[in-house]
């Protein structure tokens, strides 16, 4: 599963727009490794990605916040809504994950865990320890470069 991973990161860094399949595999192998649930319902808004997701074998498209196990943030408008749903307490005692398409929105946020976005035609993971540890999430050794102390 490591040698798989490390693969599409390095042949499918260089893409400039969404690769359905390439992006469908790297989502799939990051959201199973963050979530134990089987399949991951994961909530995203935006269109591009909903058609990537839709062709999945272990993410689920949620309908709404409240059902995902993962959020993907992709904006900076879904960022704010994702908060303010957060703060009006809509989750419940549920442990969604927050999880961004960009590297501002991982910074801006202490509840994202995580990102994978592109950085001069090259993919980037990262992934916080500090807010990994909080929710109790244990990555196996195959992302353990891709985590960061601090940003």
């Amino acid at each position: 599963m490591k040698k798989i991973l490390v693969l599409f990161i390095f042949l499918y860094g260089h893409l400039f727009a969404l690769d359905k399949e390439s992006t469908l595999n790297l989502y799939q192998h990051v959201f199973s490794a963050l979530s134990s649930a089987h399949p991951v319902f994961v909530y995203v808004e935006d269109p591009e990605y909903k058609a990537v997701f839709a062709d999945a074998d272990t993410m689920v498209l949620a309908k709404r916040m409240e059902e995902a196990d993962v959020i993907l943030i992709t904006n900076r408008r879904m960022f704010d809504k994702v908060l303010h749903q957060k703060d009006l307490h809509l989750y419940q005692d549920k442990k969604t994950l927050l999880f961004a398409t960009d590297y501002h929105i991982l910074k801006d946020s202490k509840e994202v865990v995580g990102a994978l976005y592109w950085k001069k035609g090259r993919s980037q993971l990262l992934f916080v320890k500090n807010r990994l540890k909080a929710l109790g999430i244990v990555l196996s050794g195959e992302y353990h470069k891709y985590i960061i102390e601090a940003l």
